[in-house]
């Protein structure tokens, strides 16, 4: 397995209590994804298993790594004169990070998906959404969103995919997951969560700031939860061919995930 080069050099993680209260949230949307949506409790049943939502997944993840490879060094370049100690740290891991999808190209390959087939596929409209979103803040207010995102998929990613993967193993083979299953050890080894997360609290000095945060990661949030309702209706409920319906599905779903998971926290 290679080694990462994005070494994690924080010794403690900085500003504990707010961890805490971005944690308690974050185990929220997990409870809330699977509560609410339809298709997801069915990811962790070994009956409801679905290899055409497998592909378009990995599909998404490697779509979404290449994209972000293109974001990452204007997070490194803003920091550049600000932090330049942040500069280097997000450099080393934007660029460590933009080559994994291609450990997901090696499993998709195993499941009889060419390279030509995966590059073929377009965004979903969610993941268009949450690219432009990291563009627009870049633009605004600096590269914080696009940050947090790294944060959220680190930690989501932790908790959910060994489970999802142990179901999919059955159906396609440990084999066929070693790509995915290396992905997260790497990340582990490197302690990867705590790491983008005491990256991310050099920024972060002020009651405002937590809470710009908290605003962007439930944003963040809800993009991804349709993301999957757009992956499901196109694969497992057969809407692909309806490309109004996937048009108005993303940002329906988006948008009723932010106004629930606001209300909630009021």
């Amino acid at each position: 397995m290679p080694r990462s080069k994005s070494y994690n050099t924080y010794a403690s993680l900085k500003r504990p209590e707010f961890r805490k209260r971005v944690d308690d949230l974050l185990l929220k949307f997990e409870r809330d994804f699977y509560a609410q949506n339809q298709g997801a409790e069915g990811m962790l049943k070994q009956d409801q298993f679905s290899l055409d939502l497998y592909k378009r997944h990995n599909v998404e993840t490697m779509i979404r790594i290449g994209l972000k490879r293109a974001i990452d060094p204007l997070i490194a370049n803003y920091w550049a004169t600000r932090d330049p100690q942040l500069c280097k740290e997000w450099g080393l891991y934007g660029a460590e990070e933009g080559r994994h999808d291609r450990m997901f190209a090696g499993d998709l390959h195993k499941v009889g998906m060419t390279d030509e087939e995966i590059y073929a596929i377009r965004p979903t409209f969610a993941t268009e959404i949450l690219n432009g979103y990291f563009y627009y803040t870049m633009a605004t207010e600096g590269p914080l969103a696009a940050m947090i995102s790294g944060f959220y998929l680190e930690y989501i990613a932790g908790k959910t995919q060994p489970d999802w993967l142990d179901v999919m193993e059955q159906h396609v083979g440990a084999e066929n997951t070693k790509g995915a299953r290396a992905h997260l050890a790497l990340d582990e080894e490197d302690d990867h969560v705590d790491m983008v997360w005491n990256m991310i609290m050099r920024t972060i000095e002020t009651e405002q700031d937590e809470e710009r945060f908290v605003a962007h990661l439930i944003k963040i949030n809800a993009l991804f939860v349709s993301y999957f309702v757009e992956v499901y209706a196109a694969t497992v409920l057969g809407t692909g061919a309806d490309p109004s319906a996937l048009a108005q599905a993303a940002p329906t779903a988006a948008l009723k995930t932010n106004l629930a998971t606001q209300a909630s926290l009021v």
